[in-house]
């Protein structure tokens, strides 16, 4: 039997298909539940959530929690910290009239504000850090409310090691928790809150007003905006303007600034908290550039819902980081309401679509079940964990920050992965994870095009850069193909082995459509782990088994790639690896100023030989042109002939003996330079002249001999002498061939007296 494929161009109707069966229920969907429409918000939560609770509850929905529920019924127990009241908040803003309250309980049915309030974190040396203020008065009851939360916001706010730097930004994670009574609060129970801090610190000695509990040179204080979105790109800016203006009153009391920033904040993010908002604050550029090809193993482990941590300092970029991995995803920023704690599991389950718009991309994501469910039952994200928050490590999958070595080190709640931001190590506490997400040549390929892009324009400023080629949009976009790719390839890969069991051929385009690999380009280990994972599970089931008819599944960089340029990315990447700019970048400055100081010497030294040559040779020419002088007036004086002889006898000897002195001098200068130079290259030609010794022995003897008596010397050089000095460079400079004639020698070595005795031994 055999059928035209879905996915061919030319393909029919598929409801004829018997390998599909579109009536049939999802493999996740108990019997009973209905499947609503794709136009319904996937984010917002069930309009009847007790439709999906089992009336018999076990361990295993135990992390499901109730709107009723309190903090205190968690499967984590919470940290114990040393505090024996609650610490007070600021008393202005806690003065709530009748009128106030009411207004809370009538505005609580409308919907979610963005923006939930303002705080102030102080660092008390006595207590430590605590809330001493929050604006409006609904966000102050809630944290009244919650203990646990009152207790954790200074430290999620106040990040260790903040007193480093002069300003830093905390994004973190955190949830309200209600104690069961009756709170007139707009805040949001049980889901994700989203905060953002900006901490400074001030001389106490600057302040106008000094409080009695300032008892250390330094205050340290941060404002805290809790929103809930992490619209944290159009909050940053405007909170450091705020923060640093609140400083520079000098005077902590006054608070009016930061009610009047909460007013305004809420009314300038209207409209912003789509998904262009939400991306603001996030740089695929910068974590490309910081992680280059791992940068796809990152996003391979966080969609096997592995413990991922990253450690580093500061606190902002740290954060950064993980939230440009997350936007990887698509949609995922849009959907972390449920990321916020490992007891949070509101959205449990998910519909399949049942009609697609191709124009509307958000339709299109939803049909290819995107964004994937990673943070979801027994999982969390938070970008900045303080030691107070270790028992959450606790959970099977998280993405985590922080920059307490401690958090680090704990055994009991090992991570998968630790990346440090600032040696850019990844360390693997399994080897068999690291196989798992290693990268295909196909997948190196793909993430080498994405580096290049990246980094042609990386250094360009920003009106010189490509409009959208390197862009956080493109990079964005080549991500999303990725992902859908290896999606829709699953369900192909899906589609052929049914077709196969039931002995049905599948025919595409341009032959058999099961010759080529499906899952292979995309690592067949990573796509088998990601089967066995939660989030596969949820995808599996609101997804359509011809998820392939939408999306082609093809891995983007499938075809080419061969064994050569692989070898060749292989080899590239490993030598950008091993940072041999920083490391060898000392080495290279010693030697380079070593070279430097050595070539000037050896300047230095060949001048100071070049003066001096110069200076005896115009000397000599002096006393050479006094001598001529002397000769001619000592014959053109009218004396005596015997004394005219003797006169023009005696002074041609005096001057040549003072030439001869002179040449002396030079001989042995320019000598001591030759016999150095003559060493050299002798200790190399040595071995040379040992198997000659017997042909050459009598005339390097006679030859020697010779010489001696020419310059008047008459001395002889012994053959075993002239066999332990080695060859002077007397050859390089004349023929001491001992065949030549006596002419020649007496030649040759007339050249080797004018150069200062270079041959002699």
């Amino acid at each position: 039997m055999s059928i035209n494929s879905p996915y061919s161009p030319t393909g029919k109707g598929r409801t004829d298909s018997t390998l599909f069966d579109f009536s049939a229920a999802p493999e996740t969907q108990q019997e009973g539940e209905t499947e609503f429409l794709d136009n319904i918000d996937l984010d917002a939560p069930s309009p009847n959530p007790d439709k999906y609770k089992n009336e018999n509850e076990n361990e295993n929905n135990v992390w499901r929690v109730s709107s009723s529920s309190s903090s205190s019924s968690s499967i984590y127990p919470s940290p114990l910290i040393a505090s024996s009241s609650r610490p007070p908040l600021s008393t202005k803003s806690s003065a709530l009239s009748s009128t106030t309250v009411s207004t809370l309980m009538t505005s609580g049915e409308g919907p979610t504000p963005l923006v939930l309030g303002v705080a102030v974190v102080d660092f008390n040396h006595l207590i430590g850090p605590t809330v001493e203020f929050a604006y409006p008065p609904s966000l102050q009851l809630a944290i009244q409310d919650d203990e646990e939360w009152m207790k954790l916001l200074p430290f999620l706010a106040l990040p260790d090691g903040a007193h480093l730097s002069e300003e830093d930004y905390s994004y973190f994670h955190c949830t309200y928790n209600p104690s069961g009574g009756e709170v007139p609060t707009d805040v949001p129970s049980n889901q994700t809150l989203f905060g953002i801090s900006c901490n400074r610190q001030l001389a106490a000695s600057e302040l106008t007003r000094r409080p009695s509990d300032v008892t250390r040179s330094m205050v340290q204080k941060a404002v805290v905006v809790i929103a809930s979105q992490p619209v944290f790109g159009p909050i940053r800016d405007k909170l450091g303007v705020v923060t640093r203006a609140y400083f520079a009153q000098r005077d902590f009391t006054q608070t009016e600034i930061l009610e009047d920033f909460y007013t305004s904040l809420e009314s300038s993010l209207e409209g912003k908290s789509g998904e262009g908002a939400i991306y603001i604050g996030t740089s695929l550029r910068e974590l490309v550039h910081k992680f280059r090809h791992r940068t796809l193993v990152l996003l391979k482990l966080l969609i096997l819902q592995k413990r991922v941590m990253l450690f580093g300092y500061p606190v902002e970029k740290l954060c950064t980081y993980q939230y440009s991995l997350v936007s990887l995803i698509p949609g995922l920023l849009m959907s972390l309401r449920d990321s916020g704690s490992p007891d949070l599991d509101v959205k449990k389950k998910r519909v399949r679509p049942t009609s697609l718009r191709t124009s509307d991309r958000s339709s299109l994501l939803r049909y290819m079940g995107l964004p994937l469910q990673v943070f979801g039952k027994d999982s969390f994200f938070q970008p900045y964990m303080p030691l107070q928050q270790i028992h959450m490590l606790q959970a099977k999958s998280w993405l985590v920050g922080t920059t307490n070595q401690i958090v680090t080190q704990q055994k009991d709640c090992k991570y998968d992965l630790l990346v440090n931001i600032d040696t850019n190590a990844f360390e693997f506490s399994d080897p068999k994870i690291e196989r798992l997400v290693t990268l295909t040549p196909a997948d190196r390929k793909w993430m080498d095009d994405v580096v290049r892009t990246v980094e042609e324009s990386y250094v360009l400023p920003e009106g010189e850069r490509p409009g959208f080629k390197g862009s956080d949009d493109d990079l964005r976009a080549r991500f999303e193909e990725y992902l859908c790719a290896a999606l829709s390839s699953m369900k192909y890969a899906d589609f052929l082995t049914k077709a196969k069991r039931q002995d049905i051929s599948i025919v595409g385009v341009g032959g058999s459509a099961g010759d080529g690999p499906i899952l292979s380009p995309f690592s067949e280990q990573w796509i088998a782990s990601f089967r066995s994972t939660p989030a596969y599970e949820i995808w599996n089931g609101c997804t359509d088994p011809a998820l392939f008819d939408i999306c082609e599944p093809r891995h983007p960089c499938e075809g080419k790639v061969n064994a050569v340029s692989d070898l060749g990315l292989r080899l590239a990447e490993g030598f950008h690896d091993l940072h041999l700019d920083q490391q060898l970048g000392p080495t290279r400055d010693a030697l380079s100023s070593a070279f430097a100081a050595g070539s000037s010497s050896i300047f230095k030294a060949f001048d100071g030989v070049r003066s001096e040559v110069n200076t005896r040779l115009q000397q000599q020419r002096e006393e050479s042109q006094k001598g001529n002088l002397n000769s001619n007036s000592g014959i053109s004086t009218p004396i005596t002939t015997s004394t005219t002889t003797t006169t023009t006898t005696t002074t041609p000897t005096s001057n040549v003996n003072q030439s001869g002195k002179q040449i002396e001098d030079l001989k042995s200068t320019l000598g001591g330079i030759g016999s150095g130079i003559g060493s050299f290259f002798g200790s190399r030609l040595n071995n040379l002249r040992n198997n000659n010794i017997n042909n050459t022995s009598s005339s390097s003897t006679s030859g020697q001999i010779q010489n001696s008596t020419i310059n008047g010397q008459n001395r002889s050089i012994g053959k075993d002498e002239s066999i332990g000095k080695g060859l002077r460079p007397m050859s390089l400079i004349g023929s001491t061939n001992n065949n030549n004639n006596n002419s020649n020698s007496n030649s040759n070595m007339g050249s080797i007296s004018r150069l200062g005795g270079w041959g002699k031994s």
